[in-house]
């Protein structure tokens, strides 16, 4: 079975496809650089604690505080590629972005199902609110690599390289006929 992925030609309707990425990337990006300066700050002001709650794309689960900053060191690195390569019209950056991207947000799902998948039917409200919060965290994220994979593929059909021979485009002029067959 075959199902084809949709091509977005504008962000949300009323923007250019690559302002739309632009203002995701830079939202993202500043999204992530408040994490990184508020689990510093946290860090300085309340000594420092050994683990976190980190949340990442929605997921929320206890880690080392060095183990947070890692990874969103490194989402502060890909937006970075994303907007270079939104900026530039760089096909391979924004193809780094997007596998990035879709390893990352399937490492998140994983990781959800995978933690609270026990502890489920103990606290069933509180899931399904941290649930709704997944949902909508990884569906932001689905939706700017949408916006991505259709600005790869409209920036691989404009850069496809068209040639016309004029030499094959004979124009042959038929002579006028006064009803007579000239051979």
């Amino acid at each position: 079975m075959r199902v084809e992925i949709p091509e977005c030609k504008r962000c949300c309707c009323c923007l250019p496809l690559r302002h739309g990425i632009l203002i995701f990337g830079y939202l993202n990006l500043l999204f992530s650089l408040f994490v990184v300066a508020l689990e510093i700050a946290l860090n300085i002001k309340y000594m420092y604690t050994p683990y976190t709650m980190a949340v990442y794309k929605g997921v929320s689960f206890y880690s080392q505080v060095w183990f947070a900053l890692v990874l969103y060191i490194a989402e502060i690195v890909f937006n970075i590629v994303l907007l270079v390569g939104a900026h530039t019209k760089k096909t391979k950056l924004l193809r780094v972005f997007y596998y990035y991207g879709i390893t990352t947000t399937l490492a998140s799902l994983v990781t959800f199902i995978v933690v609270r998948q026990d502890n489920m039917m103990h606290h069933w409200a509180y899931y399904i609110v941290e649930g709704s919060f997944v949902i909508c965290g990884l569906s932001i994220q689905a939706y700017l690599l949408l916006l991505v994979r259709s600005e790869l593929l409209k920036l691989r059909h404009s850069s496809r390289l068209c040639y016309v021979n004029h030499a094959a485009e004979v124009m042959v002029e038929t002579p006028i006929q006064l009803g007579r067959n000239p051979f």
